[in-house]
């Protein structure tokens, strides 16, 4: 096993990072905590970008009255235009920089797909 998680050799199969609420008494703790896993999340994206890795990264706002608790799906992929990869990843980065200074509990899913080499075959 290597230091990700997976067999090595083999890619990563999926990346989650929960941001909560604080619980009473716990506001500067789980504050450092949450920016922590913010600034990872958002280098991951980036350093996944960069690798030309093909991705889906799903963003989700548990945080009423967003009760539905719908799944936004964003895609990066190096078969996408340049241009719509950095949309992409700067929506993604955007929304969890507001969603965090907002104080809103969510989750940022990165999972590798090959949506797009199965599509060309």
């Amino acid at each position: 096993m290597d230091s990700a998680g997976g067999a090595e050799g083999s890619d990563l199969y999926k990346k989650v990072y929960f941001i909560k609420r604080p619980k009473v008494g716990e506001e500067l703790t789980t504050l450092l905590k949450n920016k922590f896993k913010a600034i990872d999340a958002i280098r991951d994206l980036i350093s996944w970008l960069e690798e030309g890795r093909d991705f889906m990264v799903g963003l989700n706002d548990w945080t009423p009255p967003e009760e539905d608790g719908q799944e936004r799906k964003i895609a990066i992929s190096p078969w996408l235009p340049a241009a719509e990869n950095h949309r992409n990843a700067m929506d993604v980065i955007a929304s969890i920089i507001y969603w965090l200074d907002t104080g809103r509990d969510f989750d940022i899913t990165f999972t590798p797909t090959k949506r797009f080499e199965v599509n060309l075959n």
